[in-house]
């Protein structure tokens, strides 16, 4: 066994540098974890908006009197989010399958089109989407 005087200090290092590697590791493991975390709350704030807009979408579209009345566009508020939803456009029609053409009147296979979007104010998170759909309606139907 060495005496106290001839010790030079290789223990202290080498426990020195293995506690600053370990420290060193913990902080990226707590850096990671934020980042992490930060990617999953902004990806859930992105589904809430989408699932928002594609509800008031399925309510809008699915209601016969949104392409019957007015071209006002609705502003529906669902789970505090306002969704804005764009002017309607029908883009084709045609005389709907089935029906023969002497008849008086013959119904109308339309397409329309529509958007929705809407930004959530707290997260910043927004979402357009433009949706389609076809609606037999009477003939005439289709601007």
């Amino acid at each position: 066994m060495k005496s106290i005087k001839h010790q030079q200090g290789a223990v202290l290092l080498v426990s020195l540098i293995m506690l600053v590697v370990m420290t060193m590791l913990a902080v990226s493991s707590i850096n990671t974890s934020t980042i992490n975390l930060r990617i999953v709350d902004n990806m859930q704030s992105q589904l809430v908006t989408e699932a928002a807009v594609t509800d008031v979408l399925e309510r809008v579209m699915s209601d016969i009197d949104y392409f019957n009345t007015s071209t006002t566009t609705p502003k529906v508020t669902i789970d505090g989010l306002d969704v804005q939803i764009a002017q309607r456009t029908c883009i084709h029609s045609a005389p709907a399958k089935g029906y023969s053409a002497a008849w008086a009147l013959v119904p109308e296979d339309t397409y329309w089109e529509t958007q929705a979007s809407v930004t959530d104010a707290s997260t910043g998170a927004q979402t357009v989407i433009h949706q389609g759909v076809e609606i037999k309606l009477p003939s005439g139907g289709c601007p």
